[in-house]
């Protein structure tokens, strides 16, 4: 079972039918699943892990759930000359970035977790989901997307995260959450610029049920310059 805001992220992907998908930090395949199904089978998920543990069980729960067109990869995406990558590189319309992270969107289901994080795991992290993101931008093809995703409410695994991706790679530009998900529908689970899926509340307004998630997406305006 999946966490709404968990689905909404999938959600946010948005993959046009007849395209290839890849979910760079798939784990056990809850999100490549959600995206998969997203698709109805006219198009491929590539759900990438280094962790071989996981994508055995992704691969059981792509059989049970009949998903054919997930296709699971053991690679390490910060490995830039791990073999497996070559074919994927400028070939995505659409890359799904969930980062490890902090986990503290979910606290309420693992309230335990305050007292496991500290200043040195928090810099571990944030510099491995920088250079996913930067990792993870060389498999999308032009007008392609990427998105980011944390379950954190920390603005420094979500936004600043972008902020800096994008003042680096002037060839990607920020789609708001709201363009994909419209102005009316999912209001509370948007920032209150409208540019990011966050569904995490600090005045009190939340509505919903969800963990708390941030998600951006990223669009692939022009080719890296040579």
């Amino acid at each position: 079972m999946q966490d709404e805001a968990s689905q909404m992220v999938a959600e946010l992907v948005a993959p046009p039918p007849h395209t290839r998908v890849v979910d760079a930090c798939a784990g056990a395949g809850g999100k490549s699943l959600a995206i998969a199904a997203l698709l109805e089978g006219q198009g491929q998920v590539i759900a990438l892990d280094p962790s071989n543990g996981k994508l055995a069980e992704l691969k059981r729960r792509a059989r049970r759930a009949g998903a054919s067109n997930v296709r699971a990869v053991h690679c390490d995406l910060l490995l830039p000359d791990d073999e497996r990558l070559r074919g994927l590189e400028s070939s995505a319309t659409r890359v799904l970035v969930d980062a490890p992270c902090t986990g503290l969107g979910a606290i309420r289901r693992n309230p335990e977790a305050r007292w496991r994080l500290g200043a040195d795991e928090l810099g571990r992290l944030t510099a491995q989901q920088s250079a996913l993101l930067f990792a993870a931008s060389r498999l999308v093809i032009p007008h392609g997307r990427v998105v980011y995703a944390t379950c954190s409410f920390l603005p420094s695994e979500g936004a600043r995260i972008v902020e800096a991706f994008l003042a680096s790679q002037q060839q990607y530009s920020l789609v708001t959450a709201r363009e994909i998900f419209g102005r009316a529908r999912a209001q509370s689970m948007i920032s209150g610029d409208g540019k990011y899926l966050s569904t995490w509340r600090f005045d009190g307004t939340d509505e919903s049920d969800a963990d708390g998630f941030f998600a951006a997406v990223l669009r692939k305006v022009r080719p890296r310059a040579a």
